[in-house]
Order: structure tokens, then C-alpha cells, then sequence
């Protein structure tokens, strides 16, 4: 056996050594090939050939492999469609199981907003009830305080009330007004121009300033600024209690 380097100089016409490799040849190559040794009685070309296709990397797979990578192609294919339609149908099973959830969240979303919207109603309902009635009251009391000072700068506020009761009553029929002690002399003064009238005055210590009861035959009728607003506030709840929800 020789190596290549020994047989640099040989001619190309079928001598026995074996030609050097052409990256060896090259003054300026950067990479150095291997040393390999061949035998003598080997053909020139095909270690040239094995030599190239080592350096090159190149593989040759034999016929019944390459057989095999033919039919591989259309499996490869076929493996793709099936993943993509298993994918599709793996995206719609979501986007409906998606769409199912979300119709079931809005479905208790609207039944909850229902039931708030019911307790608001009837919270509201309650809460105006209170506020009139709230509303009633204090609008009496504004009255009683406003009569009662009335009357105490005027202590015969109540004799028109008392005039126009006077005139629902029989002409035949016994009347006695009930005044405080201390107003009898004005009360009489504001009835000295009715001489036809079977009115009698008597005072009464147990009554008030603005208080004055109405006795006749057939019963007995309170009609000072207390009992007024009373009887107003009776009439305002009654009609409250009659109002629909």
C-alpha cells in the first residue's frame, strides 16, 4: 500500500497509483483532506468516487428503502387532513359548548336582574306609603301649630265654624256651646246680633284656648283646631289605606 502523497507525480493513463483529491491539489486550500490508503489493485476512479462521496456527506439508501419513502407521502397527507378536521371539529364543540355557558349566564343574569327589579318595586311602593304618610302628618302639624297661634291672637277663630254648624241644626232644638271660662263674655258678644237663636253659652275651665264643644239633642260635637286636624288626619290615612298598590 502507498499513500496518495507518494503517488503525486504518476500520470493520469491508467498507472496504478491513485490520483490525489483535487481539495489536496489546491496551493491554497484552507482545509486539509484525510490521509486514506487504498490498495494497490484498486481501480483509480472508484476510490476517487468513494473518497468524494465520503467528504461530500452523501448517503445512497438502498432500492428497498427508497421503495418504502413513496408510499409515505400520501400517509403524510392524510394524517394532515385528519388532524385538521379533528381540529375544526374540536373548535366547534368549544365555540357551542362556549355559546351554551353564555346563554345560561345570561339566562340567570336576566332572572336575577327580575327578582331585583320586583324587590325595588315593592320597596319603592313601601317606601312612598311611608313618605305620604310621613307627608300627612307633618302637614298637620304645621296646621295645628299655625290654627293655635291663630286662635291665640284671635280667641273667636272658630266662632264662623261654629255659625255654619248652628245653621244645620233645627230652629226647635236646644244648643249648647261650650266655651273656655275665660272667652264666654266674647263668644256672647259675637252671638248678641242672633236674638232667634236658642244658643246657650257655658263656660268650661277644662277647656282650652281654640277649644269649643257643640251639644244638641241628638249628640255632642268637639269643634276646636284639635279636633279638626284630628278628624282631617283620619280622612287622610283612610284614604291612603284605600289606595291600590
Amino acid at each position: 500500500m502507498i499513500s496518495p502523497s507518494e503517488s503525486a507525480g504518476a500520470d493520469a493513463n491508467g498507472s496504478a497509483a491513485v490520483r490525489l483529491p483535487e481539495r489536496l491539489m489546491k496551493p491554497d486550500a484552507k482545509n486539509i483532506s484525510r490521509l486514506e490508503f487504498y490498495p494497490l489493485d484498486r481501480p483509480a476512479f472508484v476510490a476517487d468516487s468513494e473518497s468524494e462521496d465520503e467528504i461530500a456527506g452523501v448517503e445512497t439508501l438502498p432500492p428497498e428503502k427508497e421503495a418504502l419513502v413513496g408510499p409515505q407521502q400520501p400517509q403524510t397527507e392524510q394524517m394532515s387532513d385528519r388532524v385538521e378536521i379533528a381540529r375544526s371539529e374540536a373548535t366547534a364543540e368549544a365555540r357551542l359548548l362556549w355559546q351554551t355557558e353564555l346563554e345560561e349566564r345570561i339566562a340567570e343574569e336576566r332572572s336575577r336582574l327580575q327578582r331585583v327589579e320586583e324587590e325595588f318595586r315593592e320597596q319603592r311602593t313601601k317606601y312612598f306609603a311611608a313618605v305620604e304618610s310621613e307627608i300627612v302628618r307633618l302637614a298637620l302639624a304645621i296646621a295645628n301649630r299655625v290654627l293655635h297661634r291663630e286662635a291665640n291672637l284671635d280667641p273667636l277663630l272658630l266662632a264662623g265654624v261654629v255659625k255654619v254648624a248652628l245653621e244645620k241644626i233645627a230652629k226647635d232644638s236646644s244648643v249648647v256651646l261650650r266655651v273656655p271660662a275665660s272667652e264666654v263674655e266674647k263668644w256672647r258678644g259675637a252671638f248678641a246680633a242672633n236674638q232667634e237663636s236658642t244658643l246657650k253659652l257655658v263656660g268650661d275651665e277644662r277647656l282650652g284656648t281654640s277649644e269649643c264643644v257643640l251639644e244638641t239633642n241628638v249628640g255632642r260635637v268637639e269643634l276646636g283646631v284639635s279636633a279638626q286636624l284630628e278628624e282631617i288626619e283620619r280622612g287622610f290615612f283612610d284614604l291612603l289605606q284605600q289606595r291600590p298598590a
